[in-house]
């Protein structure tokens, strides 16, 4: 019979893509993350990542995002988010979007600019 105490995790998908992680004490660092899903991700750490710990993700356009460490490998570290984030937001490229809005940059592509 299937234990009914723990609700199914969510499909995981393959990816893969950078996130700065905060880790606890303020340091800061770029790592890989392998499999994401609207609750989680699996990513990849180098030892300071320890279960019950609390970290702030950003990744793709998504910033600030609280994540505790569910569990720990030599390598990996499965991570739970505090709430469910956007998947396509999460895979965009981070810095990108920005739009100027002052100088001849920001008429750049206007159609009537002679």
């Amino acid at each position: 019979m299937p234990d009914l105490s723990e609700p199914a995790r969510e499909k995981r998908n393959s990816v893969i893509v950078r996130a700065a992680v905060a880790f606890p004490g303020g340091l800061s660092n770029e790592r890989r993350v392998r499999n994401l899903s609207r609750s989680g991700a699996c990513v990849e750490h180098a030892g300071e990542l320890q279960v019950g710990a609390t970290v702030q993700l950003q990744m793709g356009t998504i910033t600030d995002l609280a994540a505790e460490v569910m569990w720990v490998t030599e390598r990996l570290a499965g991570l739970r988010f505090a709430e469910p984030i956007d998947l396509d937001e999460a895979r965009k490229p981070r810095g990108i979007g920005t739009t100027p809005k002052a100088g001849w940059i920001a008429e750049i592509n206007d159609a009537y600019r002679r």
